[in-house]
């Protein structure tokens, strides 16, 4: 297909173009009368007579060019355009069809019916490529040295461990200025976006095809924006989906260490593939164990199996949660069987299950609240002096969090 330019396309808003394509008139009508202010167009050919360089266009694919030739076609549109980014909406958004599109350089596909959905894809994918278009070429998006990779890990289920995970990632992203990502390794029954109250549009599953592309901007716009600035990558909503190998989740967490200064992982309370390899590749790992028998000793086999497998050593750092528990049994005993120092000991705190209840992180929910400062610090350590040394901290952060504890009370 030869790309030739010619015509205008009527301007949706000053800062990009609105088109949908799609053979079927009604399915293209449909679409159309769900995004105002856009051109419409049977095929790829005709959108093509009238696209114009230099001014940004997202195209939205019907479900009649969701099939292999119509992939094909778009990718051949895409890589003429740049300047082009490509929504598919489809009757399904299933995983292999995502795949499909993000391969043919789609950066979105949302269901048809959903015009909500639909709209907000759209105004993403025109955000993105107005940013980019603005940016100086010579400029790369990528960080000039990867982002930190923080693995929270547990060997026993019930812990906090992704209480934890979430609230040390939201006080992070509170703390500076930087990208800082949640991912949800947990492919089963992870529960981050529950305990977020992020309704999860794309997972960790539908990321990695976006991460063998190498398009770290891409792969941005899949994440989930939680108030805070934290950028989350829920799990899979389906338990029984495919399984994940382990170089897809590290292929993911790579690409997210491009552009972000740290990304947090909230791992399965199991040993497999995935679990080892993100260890290996972490650069600080939190074991979070509690104060009573069953958890010591399977925190004690947990780091003798990564000891074994020499992929921890110095790397692990131990939270103590409900450090405070008085249940004939210390943290200076937890300490000496373990041969490992409590860092981080997090004490009991009513505010903890009425936050999870709430769905609002406790380091929002209850900012006062002894939890809190507890995860603050492991937090603020994780993150280094470096923002408080460039004058990056967020200002705002007290004023928010006084709101959010006076609407507690």
């Amino acid at each position: 297909m030869a790309i030739e330019y010619g015509g205008t396309l009527p301007a949706r808003n000053e800062r990009y173009d609105v088109a949908v394509v799609e053979p079927d008139a009604r399915h293209r009508m449909r679409i159309g009368t769900q995004l105002a202010g856009a051109e419409q167009f049977s095929s790829i050919e005709d959108l093509v007579q009238h696209l114009r360089t230099g001014r940004p266009l997202v195209a939205v694919f019907g479900p009649g060019l969701a099939v292999p030739y119509g992939f094909q076609q778009v990718h051949r549109l895409i890589s003429a355009y740049p300047e082009l980014g490509a929504v598919f909406a489809v009757e399904e958004v299933t995983t292999e069809l995502l795949q499909q599109a993000l391969r043919a350089g789609a950066r979105d596909a949302v269901p048809v019916q959903d015009a909500e959905s639909l709209g907000q894809a759209v105004e993403r994918v025109g955000a993105v490529l107005t940013e980019s278009s603005s940016r100086v070429p010579a400029i790369p998006t990528a960080r000039p040295a990867p982002g930190r990779l923080i693995v929270v890990f547990s060997t026993k289920g019930g812990v906090g461990k992704s209480t934890i995970a979430v609230n040390v990632a939201v006080s992070m992203a509170r703390h500076t200025s930087e990208r800082i990502a949640l991912v949800d390794a947990d492919l089963q029954f992870g529960d981050v976006a529950v305990l977020l109250g992020i309704p999860p549009q794309h997972t960790v599953l539908d990321a990695a095809a976006t991460a063998d592309l190498g398009d770290a901007e891409l792969l941005l716009t899949m994440l989930a924006r939680h108030e805070s600035g934290l950028l989350v990558l829920p799990a899979p909503t389906d338990p029984t989906g495919a399984p994940m190998l382990a170089e897809e989740m590290r292929s993911v967490c790579r690409a997210l260490r491009l552009t972000c200064s740290h990304v947090v992982v909230d791992m399965p309370a199991q040993f497999d593939e995935v679990t080892l390899a993100l260890v290996e590749a972490a650069d600080d790992v939190l074991l979070v164990g509690g104060l009573d028998i069953p958890s010591v000793k399977n925190l004690k086999i947990g780091m003798q199996a990564l000891d074994l497998a020499a992929v921890a050593g110095p790397k692990l750092r131990l939270v103590l949660n409900r450090a405070n528990t008085q249940v004939k049994l210390d943290v200076r005993e937890v300490e000496q069987v373990l041969g490992l120092r409590a860092e981080f000991p997090i004490p009991s705190d009513i505010a903890v299950p009425l936050s999870v209840n709430a769905g609002i992180p406790v380091v929002d929910h209850a900012p006062r609240s002894a939890a809190t400062r507890a995860l603050d610090h492991i937090a603020t350590s994780l993150l280094g002096a470096s923002d408080a040394s460039r004058g990056k901290t967020k200002k705002r952060r007290g004023r928010r969090r006084k709101g959010s504890e006076e609407r507690t009370r």
